[in-house]
């Protein structure tokens, strides 16, 4: 029988690997070192994506959508007053109050660029 730290330290085995695997796909984009966050983000949600349709009908399909996607986030350049200062993405439009918010993690930031709580 296998235990728990055992089939720990293999996954944790395994998500080295995977790590490893991004890296081509970094210096791929141009990136010499790792990229941002957002970049990041995309590459791995992609990779699942693209993972869930191999050997399926859909395989050409979701990898194209797959490269497309992380090709658009590594194009977006954000200017640094409208980026979350937590991941990098594009802040949403100001509320009546200004204050912004962050699509992809719920960060709140208000117009001097100070994260609002709560």
């Amino acid at each position: 029988m296998t235990t728990l730290p055992e089939v720990l330290r293999k996954a944790a085995e395994l998500q080295k690997q995977a790590w490893k695997a991004f890296e081509p796909i970094y210096a791929a984009l141009g990136y010499s070192e790792f990229p941002p966050e957002h970049v990041i983000a995309a590459v791995v949600k992609n990779v699942e994506r693209g993972a869930l349709a191999l050997g399926t009908h859909r395989e050409r399909i979701e990898l194209f959508r797959a490269r497309k996607a992380i090709e658009q986030k590594r194009s977006l350049i954000v200017p640094e007053e409208d980026q979350c200062q937590s991941c990098g993405e594009l802040l949403g439009d100001a509320d009546d109050k200004g204050v912004r918010e962050c699509p992809e993690c719920l960060s709140k930031f208000d117009k001097s660029g100070a994260e609002v709580r709560g």
